[in-house]
């Protein structure tokens, strides 16, 4: 049984070796480039052996000007990327330990953030956020944690964005700001960054619902849409207290041109025009919040002259009504030339 553990361990051991590290390892060190760092071996044997694997190798280590090897500790000195890797110590029972020796260059490199956002106060919602390297071309393994809430680490993101809980009160000022630290590891490098701020800081709120309540057709450039928009789903109740700015834009039919117009109070609007179709966006009135997404584009009019919605096509004359129309003017305009004569 204790063979077939060190074999499977040595067995996925190779294939982090082979590949690049999308996970974090459960044991590594970091050191800055320079600096001198030593490993110790967990194990009880007297006799013990160290190899160093990095992406492309694997090799046996011996005493050298660069690792000094005592007993069950190796000191790695002068660390630099080609000395980085996950280093191994065997016994003449197979492994006994393991750990990722990492260059720290979180100094190195500036082009690397995290950017949250938060669709409502709720504790019931996560936060979500993403973590761009822009300077290295490694595969990194990524992880966050938010260290305010006492979170744990978070380390598979869902199509690339990273959900964390948080504990903020909907209804009571924050006393502290949040604190997201971020780590991410290579099978050579490791950085660390954090993000510090307030929950309402990071507020963007879901995509408004709008409904088309009328639309009311007053010449072919007189129309009037009433709008209904109601708040996301996510946001947080009453309205009342939480309430929100709202914005549309919407397409002129002569000419296709864009138009925007905003309003912060109820849930009605209208507005006046011919227009084809108009989609919404709302954010936080009080805090001056991001604005959320576009809603979908919706459709007001067929694209028909006289700008006339669907369903509102133009009825036909009644051409026997007006020609009785017509002879009865006639018949009175002869009357009253008559009278006159």
């Amino acid at each position: 049984m204790v063979c077939l553990i060190r074999f499977t361990l040595l067995f996925c051991l190779c294939i982090m070796k082979m590949s690049a590290l999308n996970f974090f390892p459960e044991k590594f060190e970091i050191a800055e480039r320079h600096a001198s760092i030593t490993l110790t071996c967990r194990t009880d044997k007297d006799e013990i052996t160290w190899r160093r694997e990095d992406a492309n190798t694997i090799e046996n280590i011996s005493q050298s000007e660069f690792e000094i090897l005592s007993g069950r500790n190796l000191t790695v000195i002068d660390l630099q990327e080609d000395l980085t890797g996950n280093y191994t110590c065997w016994s003449d029972s197979g492994l006994e330990d393991y750990t990722y020796l990492l260059l720290d260059k979180s100094k190195e490199t500036t082009a690397f953030n995290i950017n949250c956002t938060a669709e409502t106060f709720s504790c019931t919602e996560k936060i979500k956020c993403a973590w761009t390297i822009n300077d290295f071309t490694d595969e990194f393994a990524f992880r966050l944690r938010n260290t305010r809430d006492n979170g744990d680490w978070v380390s598979q993101p869902v199509d690339g964005v990273f959900f964390l809980q948080h504990s903020t009160n909907s209804y009571s000022e924050e006393s502290e700001r949040m604190l997201i630290i971020g780590e991410a590891a290579s099978t050579c490098c490791y950085m660390k960054t954090e993000q510090s701020f307030y929950l309402r800081d990071i507020i963007k709120p879901a995509n408004p619902n709008i409904s088309i309540c009328t639309i009311k057709n007053e010449g072919s450039d007189n129309q009037i849409v009433e709008l209904e928009v109601e708040p996301p789903s996510t946001w947080p109740q009453p309205h009342s207290f939480f309430p929100l700015k709202h914005q549309i834009e919407y397409e002129i039919r002569h000419d296709g041109k864009l138009k925007t117009k905003e309003w912060e109070e109820g849930s009605k609007f209208k507005v006046r025009g011919s227009i084809t179709k108009l989609r919404g966006r709302c954010r936080d009135l009080l805090l001056l919040s991001q604005w959320s997404e576009w809603s979908e584009w919706k459709n007001v009019t067929d694209g028909g002259k006289g700008g006339r919605s669907k369903g509102q096509r133009k009825k036909p004359r009644n051409k026997k009504k007006n020609k009785i129309n017509k002879k009865t003017k006639q018949r009175n305009k002869n009357k009253k030339q008559q009278h006159l004569n």
